[in-house]
């Protein structure tokens, strides 16, 4: 490959004007097509993206996933969790109505321009955030839950730390622009993980095409959703110091992904980008070993007891994990042969429907599979032993703290996290380590179990990384 200078070599005498500018254009298209991504995101100061796989947490791909931006209308997102919240807890029902105050009425488009002192009922307001990312619509919601909107504002980035977004701060219900209002690529995608794992039923509302109130119909602005396969939601956000934004998921082959893309120029070159990121993403899924036919069963060591947990009948029942605190210590000395005995690990140990089965290992934890019993597991590879049992429980939940390259650093943070969150919470807590099989190498998920879903968000409060997970 002849060096750069060859080229005004061949002339022997000094380069012309002509020749000069032809090379300086050759070099511009040349990067331009081998570094196109790179080339737009450092070139835009606003932008920032991130990729990931919604089963599991592992992230596909990130570019500034942690530099702080503003929301725009994405944060109508935090404004919907707090609305599923209320009705699963039953503060507030679907058809509720909801008043359109002054302050509410005073927010600028986009709106549906409900008149002070009129009201909408709490499904239409649900459907108007999502398609029409109404502001007004948006703050009466605020009003309604919060009593005022800086309070409504409050309890969104309470909830926000406590599922993880250690760097969001709400200031307000519909995403207008506060310089005070920031997050990130990455807790946005946290974010839409809580919502599609925590309420389902109500995510539905996201993939919603369109919404007819009052004689109006209303477009949704996620005009992404209707051409990319498999695209069922989520969230479009703009305002001029964010540039336009997006939150997208898509399901294919059985696989979710989220998508986070922060600063595009234009809603076209966003969503192109969001489509391209999406792809790719997809792409690398096919690399990831999820759980198969064939898993074989490592020796159980001495003081450590295999839990396991049936996936479909509560009635099951299954072995469980004692004295787990003492058994990180031997979990610690274990071979390192032992990874290689895995053919294939699930995520991050939670239920996965398309294989029927569960892997938390920590101590290893096995749940059964359709149509072989937990007893057949348990023998395979290892020494008869009396243990108790307990029924698997739907409700059990857990916080994940960290994904490590090695077991001594996921044992290390298990560690340093117990000593963090207060007795009560430490003395309940079932340290577990989820193993994954990657085209990369292997990952080990660092989490607690052992407690309810309202215990695991507040154990989160006391933790810099952490992330509510149902062990199911």
């Amino acid at each position: 490959m002849p060096r750069i200078d060859y080229f005004f070599a061949v002339t022997s005498c000094r380069p012309s004007k002509a020749s000069l500018v032809a090379f300086i254009l050759a070099v511009m298209i040349c990067v331009s097509v081998l570094l196109p991504t790179q080339a737009f995101a450092e070139s835009n100061p606003r932008y920032a993206s991130i990729v990931m796989d919604a089963d599991t947490g592992i992230i596909l791909h990130q570019r500034y996933a942690d530099k702080k931006l503003h929301p725009a209308s994405l944060t109508k997102v935090m404004t919907l969790l707090m609305v599923f919240e209320a009705l699963d807890r039953g503060k507030l029902r679907l058809n509720d109505r909801v008043r359109i105050s002054e302050h509410a009425a005073s927010m600028v488009p986009s709106k549906l321009d409900l008149p002070v002192g009129s009201s909408i009922r709490v499904q239409d307001a649900i459907n108007a955030l999502v398609t029409k990312s109404a502001n007004d619509v948006a703050v009466a919601l605020a009003e309604h839950i919060g009593g005022t909107e800086p309070i409504f504002a409050q309890m969104m980035t309470r909830k926000a730390q406590s599922i993880g977004m250690s760097q969001t701060l709400f200031r307000n219900a519909s995403g207008l622009h506060d310089p005070a209002q920031i997050t990130t690529a990455r807790d946005m995608a946290k974010m839409a993980r809580y919502v599609i794992n925590n309420y389902p039923e109500y995510y539905r509302y996201y993939a919603q095409a369109s919404f007819t109130y009052q004689g109006h119909t209303y477009r949704n602005h996620n005009r992404l959703m209707s051409s990319y396969d498999g695209m069922d939601g989520m969230k479009t956000g703009y305002i001029q110091a964010s540039g336009f934004n997006l939150i997208a998921s898509a399901v294919r082959n059985n696989r979710r992904v989220i998508g986070v893309v922060f600063g595009g120029r234009t809603a076209q070159s966003r969503n192109t980008h969001m489509a391209s990121l999406l792809d790719t993403a997809f792409g690398k899924l096919n690399e990831i070993r999820v759980a198969g036919a064939q898993v074989p069963l490592p020796p159980r060591k001495p003081g450590i007891l295999t839990a396991m947990a049936a996936l479909d009948k509560a009635e099951q029942t299954a072995p469980a994990l004692e004295d787990v605190q003492s058994g990180l210590q031997k979990w610690a000395s274990v071979n390192t042969s032992f990874e290689d005995k895995f053919s294939a690990l699930l995520g991050e140990g939670d239920y996965d429907p398309a294989s029927r089965r569960r892997i938390e290992t920590g101590l290893i934890a096995i749940a059964a599979y359709r149509g072989e019993t937990t007893d057949a597991l348990l023998q395979q590879n290892a020494p008869k032993q009396n243990v108790r049992t307990a029924s698997y429980s739907p409700a059990s939940w857990g916080v994940q703290i960290g994904a490590f390259e090695s077991r001594a650093a996921t044992d290390k943070a298990l560690h340093r996290a117990l000593k963090q969150i207060p007795g009560p919470y430490a003395a309940a807590a079932n340290p577990v380590i989820a193993p994954l099989k990657t085209d990369e190498g292997w990952l080990f998920r660092a989490r607690l179990g052992g407690f309810t879903k309202e215990d695991a968000e507040k154990l989160c409060g006391y933790l810099h990384e952490c992330l509510p997970v149902a062990l199911r």
